[in-house]
Formats: C-alpha cells, structure tokens, sequence
C-alpha cells in the first residue's frame, strides 16, 4: 500500500513528539517522583494522563487509519521553530524548578503557576511539531472522533482509580515471576513482599511496575475499538481472543521489570531508576498492541 504524503508527514511527526514526550518524561519524570512536586504540587494526576494520552493516539491512529490516508500535505513553517524553542526553555525551567522545589511552598497560586509551566512543555512542543495551521485543520477534519476519544480518556481516568486497587495483587505475581526469571541470570533476593535485589541492583515492585495502568488501559481501548467496528466482527472471535490478549499484556509488563533489572545490574543504574519512572514501558504495549491488533484484526472480522 503507498501512503500518501500527508499521512506520512503525519506519522513521521507523531512519531517525532511520542519520542521527545517520552524522552522529557524521562529527563524530569525522576526528579518529579522524588520531590514534593508529586503530591505537594499535584502533579501525580498526569501519572494516568500521560498512559493514557499516549494509547489514545496510538488507538486513533489504527481505528482511524483509512481517514488519516486523505490527510492533507502541509509545508514546515520556520515559524514553528519558536513553539520548539519556548518548549525547550520551558523544560529547561521545569528542570531548574526541580533542582529548587524545596525552597517553595505548595499555595494555590504556586501549584497554579508549576501546573502551567509544567503543561506548556507539552502544548508548545505540539504546536511546534505538527504547526497551526495542521493543527486546525486536523481539528476540523476529525472534530467527532476526538470527541470520542476525549470521552474515553475521560472515562478511563476516573475508572483506573478503582482498578488501582489491585495493584497489591499484580505487583506480587510480578515480582514472583520476576524473581524466578532473574534468578535464572544471576543472584536474586528476595528483600520483602515486593522488592527484589539482583546482582547488587534493588528495586521495589509497586504501583508503576504492577502493569494495572496498562492492562486496563489496554483493555479499554480494546472494547473501545470492538464497539466502533461491533457490526464487522465476529463475536464469538471477539471474546476468543480478549482473554489471550489480556494475559499477554501482562506478560509483556514482566518482560519489562526484567529488562529494568538486567539493565540496573549489568549496564547503569541511573539508566534503569529512570526508565521506571518514565513512559518507556507504554512504548512495549503500543508495539504490543499495534502487533497484536494488526495480526488479530482481519481474523476477528467477519
């Protein structure tokens, strides 16, 4: 199939912002989790945004694929270079913040004023990759479907709260399972309930490594997606393969905690806590999903 050269500046661009979303989160994600800024100024809400925006494009982009081919060409304006340019300082501020959040106290108009520097980091870097004028015109074009997805962000946002409960439970089979792969490669202890040290690296198993986000975003954008095409598929083939797609997720999240491991232990520590706290484990269940739903897709239909 030959893709038209609007809908290839389309996904080279979205592909651009995922990598440098993914690359700040890394940069400032730590140092987020570490301070006060988490909790004192807030910011723990973005936690289940950012999983959530990151699978949204992804599933939009699948679902919406045949649309997305008419996509219109649009030339790079050099005015967009100054969008690049505020994001970047705007991270570098954000950065410098970090290193001094100490020295402010969590009032209504600080949490204010960290939540919009915190914010435009990501707006400006938008404006700045895809332009304006795109931007507008993409509004305008796809002003229903981002409806949708708006409503099951939403949606998903405030029904995670309750599946996070049972983060206690996954973060067990992990590190269980974890423990024994990892003891396969090297010397494993096993620290408490949920810790695990390996080869002199430890780490603690908990909410961020339990895999409950991603499972249950998964999830939704799995019902999501056979809901819009609910009168091309085959039922019977709907429920068949939700189970199996559901466990391989999981799966995919215990190769993950491997990987951190093996790399806290042999390669970089710093490298591995970072990579924790960032959103390169969704970049394993967008390939995981997009894999499983290009394979899945055609057989389930009817």
């Amino acid at each position: 199939m030959i893709l038209n050269k609007g809908f290839r500046q389309f996904l080279v661009k979205t592909g651009i912002f995922l990598g440098l979303f993914v690359l700040i989160s890394f940069v400032i994600g730590q140092r987020i989790v570490a301070s006060s800024l988490l909790y004192g100024f807030g910011l723990f809400v973005y936690g289940g945004m950012g999983k959530i925006l990151l699978f949204s494009i992804f599933g939009f982009v699948l679902l919406y694929r045949d649309r997305l081919l008419e996509l219109k060409y649009y030339k790079y304006e050099k005015g967009n270079l100054v969008f690049l340019l505020i994001s970047l300082i705007t991270t570098i501020a954000f950065y410098i913040l970090e290193l001094n959040i100490e020295r402010f106290s969590p009032t209504v108009e600080s949490i204010i004023l960290v939540h919009i520097l915190f914010l435009s980091i990501f707006v400006f870097l938008g404006m700045g990759i895809f332009g304006l004028n795109f931007i507008r015109y993409f509004f305008g074009k796809f002003k229903k479907e981002l409806g949708y997805f708006l409503i099951f962000g939403v949606v998903v946002y405030f029904l995670m709260h309750q599946v996070w409960k049972l983060w206690p439970v996954l973060s067990l089979v992990v590190t269980k399972i974890s423990a024994y792969l990892l003891g396969l490669i090297g010397d494993v202890v096993l620290i408490d309930r949920y810790s695990i040290s390996f080869n002199g690296f430890a780490a603690q198993i908990g909410e961020a490594c339990s895999g409950v986000y991603s499972i249950f975003i998964f999830t939704a954008l799995y019902l999501f997606a056979v809901i819009l095409d609910w009168g091309k598929l085959d039922k019977k083939r709907v429920v068949l393969v939700f189970v199996p797609a559901v466990v391989g997720a999981f799966l995919v999240n215990i190769f993950r905690v491997f990987l951190l491991f093996v790399v806290g232990a042999f390669f970089s520590r710093a490298v591995a806590v970072g990579l924790y706290h960032s959103y390169v484990g969704m970049i394993f269940f967008l390939i995981y999903f997009g894999v499983f739903w290009s394979l899945s897709y055609k057989w389930m239909k009817k």
